[in-house]
């Protein structure tokens, strides 16, 4: 372990240490009132998204806009020794072709989620196109800017690159395996107790390896960059997650004051995690736009998002557990290894190891292997979700061995306090998740032993798997407008991605300053409203939900400081209701009035998110249990899955018809990562061989059950709303459900995904 690793580490704990000590925050008195939150609400955006009414960043055209598209390299290790774009340049409609010999000089910039830029925006630290170095295969190596998408894409087939090819390391192995400085932003190495010792006295163990493969996201929506520049001032269009976060990279790369880089993100035609940084595509959009003195727009073919943007890093992961007699844990030890490229982002595969159960002896390590290849990204539930498949399946492994049902064996292992830390939860309903999950699906029915059910030809099975995420609160700030009508305007530089954002926080943003929900709009995506981090993490309803808080704190000393009736009461002696400011003897008036008496056409806020003192020194995190049922057809080893309820401990859940697509979302992600998502990688070039949705397989709807979605609805006391952050929570645990309902079907264990046929028929010749 590397002295980085070891100093990180040791900063951890000490900091653990230390926060103990920090003042609790307040109580939100909104997590348990009854109104706007909690109730049932249609999407506010679905009638424009239904009808064409929201512009995404590739539906923007301005004036004189040019196109590019970006040549991708065809080594994954060497220089360019020779660019000749002389048949591009004589095509059609080419304005430029842009290479490392005349690109605008781009500064480096700290990648994301390293220990050199925790809040970076940028996905690589590498100089592309500032250099002739080539890192992975699909590297951008030249951009082609011409007066249409067609002339474009034509040209840039055109151009010949020569190269001089290194030497890349490709496969991941344990020979070249290290201990990274950090797992975003987590430990990478926990040791708890003795293990060993825990393992060795243990009546029954379970000792396995599980894999997963590199995944891509896939979302609806291309990335997309369309760069203008006016003089020295540059305005982005782009599909950011990190508005923020990409103005502060462009102003840095580009040597801008801050002030110069307007970057908007309203729509976001999903993420997952893909968008949360700026890929090498969008500073060489704003390049090209400099190059060419005009609007450019660059959009990814689906090839190119599998070239030029990362995804999830393959996975495998060493699990040993082992039990006493009644079931209780004895000994966790997780040894994961993942891929990484220089820039270190280490995902931690082991995260549900150190958090889910309470054991004696736990010791988990991340390791990682630098490669050329892209640089893999966040992806829903990043590191916690290939980690839980294995967990979650080694946990249904020993459930066998000891002959106990599976979700008893999770109930005689459920921790009161953190397994690592020893800190309290801020709140725990994962027993609750259990139940509710298990009486919603009739797990009390299912077959005592495998290979017990059949229909036909189809072999019948049931498993679970639990579910955890971290939840955090980031940065964010806000402002709010009340205007004269008495219509308030919330401006955030956060975005919509699909998970219903903005309905959640007109939601609470009502209740929080008691006016109906139409009068309340809610405008998001512009980087210059106020600094915002929050790029994904399942993050935005409870930190937004604080800097509104605070905006509302203002707005009320604000309006107590005018010339009305109310003037010399202190906030705590008025209550936000009614459309206005009342005391809680009923006396006060409307905003409308309370600003028609001051002569005031507007009051203007700002709010920003409080340092969430109780939820550092404590443990935080989301809940769930999967319940799955499945068929395998007994000829082809094709596999169904019919049947699947889900149960959740995220809090207060804010705006439920929102959460439960969510939920649904990540439960669909996950049934295609346990059957069919695989990156396909020729460990020979690096060429990835699967670059498109023809070969590279998602779930479609004849692939979808019914999705039963619950949720346990208890309010946290130390968060904003008493809600937590979900979005992330619904795929971890998915894949291992499926295993274990698979295992259960057919007496056979499969411990690498994806499951596909082949590999049932391979195991089994008698299916």
């Amino acid at each position: 372990m590397s002295l980085t690793s070891r100093g990180f580490g040791l900063g951890t704990r000490i900091l653990g240490r230390v926060a103990r000590l920090l003042p609790d925050g307040r109580h939100d008195p909104l997590s348990t009132e009854p109104g706007e939150v909690g109730r049932h609400v249609n999407r506010l955006d679905g009638p424009a998204k239904v009808s064409g009414g929201i512009r995404y960043t590739a539906d923007h055209s301005p004036a004189r806009l040019a196109y590019a598209v970006p040549v991708p390299s065809a080594v994954a290790k060497g220089r360019v020794t020779a660019v000749d774009s002389s048949r591009a340049l004589a095509a059609p409609g080419v304005v430029l072709v842009m290479t490392h010999e005349n690109a605008p000089r781009m500064r480096r910039t700290a990648a994301y989620a390293t220990l050199k830029g925790p809040v970076a925006a940028a996905a690589m630290s590498l100089p592309i196109l500032s250099t002739d170095e080539v890192f992975w295969h699909g590297q951008p190596v030249a951009v082609v800017v011409a007066e249409t998408q067609e002339q474009a894409e034509h040209a840039a087939r055109l151009v010949d690159v020569r190269y001089e090819a290194e030497p890349a390391v490709l496969a991941m192995s344990d020979e070249a395996a290290y201990t990274p400085a950090h797992s975003v932003l987590e430990e990478s190495r926990t040791v708890v107790g003795d293990a060993r010792a825990g393992l060795a006295g243990a009546v029954a163990t379970v000792r396995a390896v599980y894999t997963t493969p590199a995944e891509y996201h896939n979302a609806l929506e291309p990335h997309a960059t369309l760069a203008r520049w006016d003089g020295d001032d540059l305005t982005v269009h782009d599909t950011a997650q990190y508005p923020y976060g990409v103005k502060e990279m462009l102003a840095k790369k580009f040597g801008l004051p801050l002030e110069r880089v307007h970057v908007l993100a309203p729509y976001i035609g999903g993420g997952f995690g893909g968008k949360t940084p700026a890929w090498p595509h969008v500073a060489l959009t704003v390049a090209a736009a400099k190059m060419a003195g005009r609007p450019v727009k660059l959009v990814l073919s689906r090839a190119d998002t599998f070239r030029m943007t990362g995804g999830r890093a393959p996975t495998r992961s060493s699990v040993a557990l082992g039990a006493d007699g009644q079931g209780r844990l004895t000994a966790i030890v997780h040894d994961a290894l993942a891929t990484c490229t220089r820039d270190e982002f280490a995902e931690a595969a082991i995260a549900a190891s150190r958090h889910l159960y309470a054991c004696p002896g736990i010791a988990a390590h991340q390791r990682v292997v630098r490669v050329d290849r892209i640089q893999n990204a966040f992806f829903r539930g990043p590191g916690v979700t290939p980690g839980s498949f294995a967990l979650e399946s080694a946990m249904d492994e020993l459930a066998w061995e000891l002959g106990l049902d599976p979700l008893e064996l999770r109930l005689r292992n459920e921790p009161e306090r953190d397994p690592i830390s020893g800190r309290p939860f801020t709140s725990r309903h994962l027993r609750e998740a259990y139940q509710l999950g298990a009486e919603t699906f009739g797990w009390r029915d299912r077959a005592p032993v495998p290979r017990a059910t059949r229909d036909g030809h189809w072999l019948v099975g049931q498993g679970m798997a639990a579910a955890i995420n971290p939840d955090v609160l980031l940065v964010a700030a806000v402002r709010l407008r009340l205007s004269a009508d008495g219509t308030i305007t919330i401006h955030s530089s956060t975005n919509e991605l699909g998970a219903g954002t903005s309905t959640a926080q007109t939601q609470a943003a009502a209740q929080r300053l008691g006016v109906p929900m139409d009068r309340i709009r809610f405008m998001q995506g512009d980087s210059d409203v106020a600094r915002t981090r929050i790029p994904g993490a399942s993050a935005a309803t409870t930190t937004l939900a604080s800097a509104i808080w605070n905006a509302r704190d203002r707005l009320v000393r604000e309006l107590l400081a005018l010339d009305t009736p109310l003037a010399g009461l202190r906030s705590s002696e008025v209550e936000t209701r009614d459309e206005g400011l009342f005391t809680r003897d009923g006396r006060g008036e409307t905003y409308r009035r309370l600003l028609e008496r001051a002569g005031r056409d507007h009051i203007e806020v700002t709010g920003r998110s409080a340092v969430p003192y109780q939820t550092l020194k404590r443990t935080t995190g989301t809940y769930g249990a999967h319940f799955a049922e499945v068929r395998v057809d007994a000829d082809t080893g094709e596999v169904r899955v019919t049947r699947w309820t889900g149960a959740f401990d995220g809090g207060r859940i804010v705006s439920p018809k929102q959460a439960a697509g969510q939920m649904r979302g990540g439960i669909i992600q996950g049934i295609g990562m346990a059957l069919m998502e695989e990156t396909l990688l020729d460990e020979r070039s690096g060429r990835i061989v699967n670059a498109g949705l023809a070969e590279y397989h998602v779930p479609t709807h004849a692939d979808v059950p019914d999705i039963e979605v619950r949720f346990v609805d208890l309010p946290d006391p130390q968060t904003p709303l008493g809600a937590k952050g979900i979005g992330e929570l619904g795929i971890v645990g998915v894949a291992a459900a499926i295993a274990n309902a698979i295992y259960h079907a057919t007496g056979e264990r499969i411990r690498d995904l994806p499951i596909t046929p082949d590999k049932l028929l391979l195991r089994e010749p008698s299916l």
